[in-house]
């Protein structure tokens, strides 16, 4: 008989700390879990918006980089403004156009046809 005292005894002292757990106290955690995971869900995407943005404004500071850098090389390579003072004198180009085009052309044709 007191083997079975024991026994049960026993039996109640492991088996307390479930039968003493409440419903709403299982619930409480529950929803403390959910409530975590949504607050964990919530911060990484506001991580990857927030890495979304850095990597748009990245692009446009080096696009602006690379404009400036391209204005800087067409502002060094442009050719200098000729003056107007400078052009070539009409006294250089042929009276009659056409005559010259047609001596031009014949000149063409003569060297084409001499090939070697």
């Amino acid at each position: 008989m007191h083997a079975l005292f024991t026994s049960i005894v026993v039996a109640a002292v492991c088996a307390g700390p479930a039968l003493a757990q409440d419903a709403n106290f299982n619930a409480y955690y529950e929803a403390m879990w959910q409530e975590q995971q949504a607050a964990n869900r919530m911060a990484q995407q506001r991580s990857v918006a927030l890495e979304n943005q850095v990597g748009a404004l990245e692009a446009q500071m080096q696009t602006e980089t690379r404009l400036r850098d391209l204005e800087g090389r067409l502002v060094a390579s442009r050719l200098p403004a000729t003056d107007a003072t400078q052009a070539a004198s009409p006294a250089i180009l042929p009276a009659n156009i056409d005559a010259w085009m047609a001596e031009s052309n014949a000149r063409v044709r003569a060297a084409a046809a001499n090939r070697r």
